[in-house]
């Protein structure tokens, strides 16, 4: 792997990092919840004792953050 690409990698992951850690303790819960385990919105609703209009508040708001933090550094993310 060319050691540019390699760094660019190592510097949007240590962007996204930050990003992540900067979001509202809830919203970080329910987009960890949602992307890393895959859970669906109803069970991340049950987990965490909230009501499903919150969890998916909570993770819209979550992804919008993300993408704003991320765009304003230069970083490009997509939603999957």
């Amino acid at each position: 792997m060319d050691r540019n690409v390699s760094r660019r990698s190592a510097q949007t992951a240590a962007r996204f990092r930050s990003a992540l850690e900067a979001l509202p303790a809830e919203q970080r819960e329910v987009f960890l919840l949602h992307e890393e385990t895959g859970l669906s919105l109803d069970d991340i609703a049950r987990i965490t004792g909230v009501g499903m209009e919150t969890a998916k508040s909570r993770l819209r708001y979550a992804v919008a953050k993300l993408r704003s933090s991320l765009a304003e550094e230069g970083a490009l993310w997509k939603a999957q």
